[in-house]
């Protein structure tokens, strides 16, 4: 399985995380309503933003993307900036907005979406 390269950096600045409802909720209409869980595991979205420093590297990420995640399909190994541990995922719909910081291309920001499954 790929691993996130190491040249790129993840943002902490705005970073978010959206966990996936497990629940099913039936309304009454009298009483409290019913909640059970439905999945077992649930996908955890989160709203990130990468940093790629030199042109070189942004070139290395886009192949690495292409043909190692072939377009963004496949799962990936990185570290979950919050638990710290090694967690499986992969950019949401294989999508990623690449802006450059310097007009000599040589800093990269990307922006994307990253899930991964949770329990």
């Amino acid at each position: 399985m790929a691993t996130l390269p190491s040249y790129v950096q993840i943002s902490f600045d705005g970073f978010r995380i959206q966990k996936e409802s497990g629940i099913m909720r039936t309304e009454f209409e009298s009483g409290p309503p019913r909640q059970s869980r439905f999945k077992s595991r649930t996908m955890k979205t989160r709203e990130a933003t990468l940093f790629i420093e030199t042109k070189a590297n942004f070139l290395a990420f886009e192949t690495w993307f292409s043909e190692d995640l072939q377009q963004g399909a496949l799962f990936f190994n990185m570290t979950d900036p919050v638990s710290g541990s090694t967690i499986e995922a992969r950019f949401v719909g294989g999508v990623y907005v690449a802006n450059s910081l310097s007009p000599s291309l040589e800093q990269w920001q990307v922006n994307c979406q990253i899930e991964n499954w949770s329990a």
